[in-house]
């Protein structure tokens, strides 16, 4: 048997097993052999911040990858010197960290940490993040706007400030954020449209909520209740102009709080409504129109149409995810349909 090609992005010096950040190094914005020069660089990525070399520099190079995906950023930073990096306050995002290489010490919402490779922190806006990396460290950053995560969550929220890798809840999300960083197409389908961008930021958001410990500052609760049930005619407006709102600009990368200032009303006040009225999400509202959109395209027929290019097109980044939930509402595959129609 012929061993399989290596990737070309395949990084040497990253341990095989390892979290690898593979289409990342197709994105590098810099590299330097000055620190200062180096601080100037991420500022304008990150935010102003300090570094100091803890030593004698050894005459280490720098370099930034750097990649967004809707509100999130990707990227790694290495300085190639014992260097410590202080940010105070960290501005309006969540900072999510661990080590490719190397190892830190971390003090993340006033928390001591060890960062590695399998360990990391998470600091929330507003605290601060010191860290003291060593000569080899490469780090990994996640940048999570924070109105971008309160547009997905309706409410602000802390994650737990440790990371642990190997937290069996926190696998989904790092299987996820390791296929975005090592399939070409999928990084070439969310680079090219905004509304796979979205989808693929609100999965990852998702996973990361469902991995990692949360506290909710303003906890939300909805009494479940059957839908209808309590529902004012204030109300089903709301719903009326949402679902208005979601079939004019279905095609278009939408988050709750595009559909509730669109609906005229808080985030909050938009999911009681929804769940009153229609006893499920407005997200699940969105999903099933853009299947619906889906349907009427593969069974149009185009010719060269295939059912990837309309998952994609119709919003869903994944297609075994689009197939699975087009089946379960239509009865059919989507190829079924497409077969059909031609």
């Amino acid at each position: 048997m012929r061993p399989a090609a290596a990737s070309p992005f395949a990084d040497p010096s990253i341990a095989p097993g390892a979290f690898a950040p593979g289409l990342l190094r197709a994105h590098r914005l810099f590299e330097s052999s000055d620190l200062d020069d180096a601080r100037e660089r991420i500022s304008r990525v990150m935010q102003p911040h300090r570094l100091q070399a803890l030593e004698r520099p050894r005459g280490g190079r720098s370099h930034m990858d750097f990649v967004r995906v809707g509100g999130i950023g990707l990227g790694t930073i290495r300085f190639g010197e014992t260097t410590r990096v202080d940010v105070s306050p960290v501005e309006d995002y969540h900072l999510l960290m661990f080590c490719l290489q190397g190892h830190a010490e971390v003090l993340a919402d006033d928390r001591p940490l060890q960062a590695d490779g399998h360990h990391g922190m998470v600091c929330a806006p507003g605290s601060r993040f010191l860290a003291d990396l060593s000569p080899d460290c490469e780090q990994f950053v996640l940048r999570l706007d924070r109105r971008m995560l309160e547009s997905h969550t309706g409410r602000p929220l802390r994650f737990d400030s440790a990371l642990d890798l190997q937290r069996p809840a926190l696998q989904a999300w790092r299987a996820q954020l390791h296929l975005l960083l090592s399939s070409e197409a999928l990084m070439q389908a969310v680079q090219a449209s905004p509304i796979v961008a979205a989808e693929m930021e609100r999965l990852l958001v998702h996973l990361l909520l469902a991995g990692q410990p949360w506290t909710d500052d303003v906890p939300l609760r909805i009494a479940a209740r059957p839908a209808g049930a309590g529902a004012g005619p204030s109300q089903a407006a709301c719903v009326r102009r949402a679902v208005a709102h979601m079939e004019s600009h279905a095609d278009e990368p939408l988050r709750l709080a595009d559909i509730a200032a669109a609906a005229g009303v808080s985030v909050r006040t938009l999911l009681d409504a929804f769940r009153r009225v229609r006893d499920e999400s407005p997200m699940q509202t969105l999903r099933d129109l853009r299947l619906e959109r889906a349907r009427q395209r593969l069974r149009a027929g185009e010719d060269g149409i295939t059912v990837a290019a309309v998952a994609l097109d119709c919003g869903f980044a994944h297609l075994s995810r689009f197939a699975q939930a087009y089946r379960l509402r239509f009865g059919e595959s989507p190829s079924d349909t497409l077969r059909a129609a031609g």
